[in-house]
């Protein structure tokens, strides 16, 4: 039964199978350390495997890949200089959603680290058995993230959150209380599971408004103009037009058009084409006739089309090069190493620009900063550029 909820928490959720592996490995180590055969982890490892396996299977044979290509398309987009920080390990603090500290300074994040550190060392040694699977979870989930996929959010760490909550429990419940002087004390520590997860939730309940109230106002809230441009592409382009954009999701499912995945995160085609910067050459091919998104897509399809700019070309840096291009960085951050040089994502000279090769047809300023707009674009095919020319 473990291994079949491990299973499909899996299926319902990729990075669970960090979470799976880290009990498969405990139940593994105390097997072995009691000199037992091994029968528990293997029936649970088997078991995982058995239910993963059709969801593998079917990856291998749509997309050539074990994994969807979301991970592979954020761990590329997310590989160039400004992704790199030593510091990226303090998103186990910063992220979780247990205790929001998005915004703390640097300083604090370390503390928070530290006292999370504390309580592990202050639970007895059965408490930490119990808790053993979830305590190796935490920074190898962390780990993934802020050194693999070199990118963070709150949704990816509401397990670590649990995890958190859970430890906070646990210390609790075990303080010892003087009952004679303090027995309002002693019976708040009886509670202490009531008493940290209603903390918790009246917590996050007051940074929940706050935030809603922020993102309302915020400059950047392009959701809203997003939908205006994709109702507009519904009643007015053709039916059978073909679109383009980063952010694919929302506008295909509100214009009832095709809208074509340019980041990977939804098409598994791309992250070859980027590596090659030829995009632009993809998208004609495809018969893209029309682009919709914020109006960063501009630079981006610049950089990553050879015939509109030139650029050495990028890879996602493999396991053993990230591994050589953190400790390169720590070693200079100790002044004992010359300073790492990362790729970045700035073209050395662009061939043409943007505006050559498209055409603005409408305009959907975002709410809060009308100097900012979505953007719908008709792409020039060649043959329009051969007419031109």
């Amino acid at each position: 039964q473990l291994g079949v909820l491990a299973g499909l928490a899996v299926l319902a959720r990729l990075d669970a199978l960090i979470a799976a592996g880290m009990l498969g490995l405990v139940l593994l180590w105390r097997e072995v350390r009691r000199e037992q055969v091994p029968w528990r982890s293997l029936v649970f490892g088997g078991t995982v495997a058995a239910v993963l396996a059709p969801y593998f299977a079917w990856n291998v044979l749509q997309f050539g890949h074990l994994t969807p290509s979301s991970g592979r398309a954020i761990a590329y987009m997310h590989s160039f200089r400004e992704s790199f920080a030593l510091t990226s390990g303090l998103q186990l603090a910063a992220y979780q959603p247990a205790l929001d500290l998005t915004r703390a300074p640097s300083w604090l994040l370390v503390l928070v680290l530290a006292g999370l550190v504390g309580l592990v060392g202050a639970l007895d040694r059965k408490q930490r058995e119990h808790l053993a699977p979830l305590l190796l979870y935490a920074p190898a989930l962390t780990c993934y993230y802020a050194y693999l996929q070199q990118q963070g959010r709150p949704r990816y760490y509401v397990g670590v959150a649990a995890v958190v909550v859970l430890l906070i429990c646990a210390w609790a419940s075990h303080l010892r209380v003087p009952s004679h002087r303090f027995r309002w004390l002693a019976r708040v520590r009886s509670h202490a599971h009531i008493v940290v997860a209603t903390g918790v939730v009246l917590f996050n309940s007051v940074l929940f408004a706050a935030y809603v109230q922020e993102a309302r106002h915020a400059s950047s809230l392009a959701q809203p103009s997003m939908y205006q441009a994709a109702r507009w592409i519904a009643a007015n382009l053709p039916p059978d037009a073909m679109l383009a954009a980063q952010n694919s999701g929302i506008f295909q499912y509100y214009s009832e058009r095709v809208v074509l995945n340019i980041d990977g995160k939804l098409n598994h085609e791309i992250i070859p084409v980027l590596e090659q910067r030829r995009l632009e050459e993809y998208l004609q091919a495809k018969g893209v006739r029309y682009l919709v998104d914020l109006p960063g897509v501009a630079d981006y399809i610049v950089f990553y089309s050879r015939t509109l700019s030139d650029a050495p070309p990028h890879r996602s840096p493999s396991l053993l090069e990230r591994l050589r291009i953190y400790t390169g960085m720590a070693m200079a951050a100790l002044r004992l190493g010359p300073p790492v040089v990362l790729d970045e994502r700035v073209p050395d000279r662009v061939l043409r620009p943007f505006s050559e090769v498209t055409t603005v047809v409408q305009e959907f300023p975002l709410p809060n900063d009308p100097t900012q707009a979505v953007t719908v674009y008709r792409l020039h095919d060649h043959d329009d550029d051969s007419r031109d020319e």
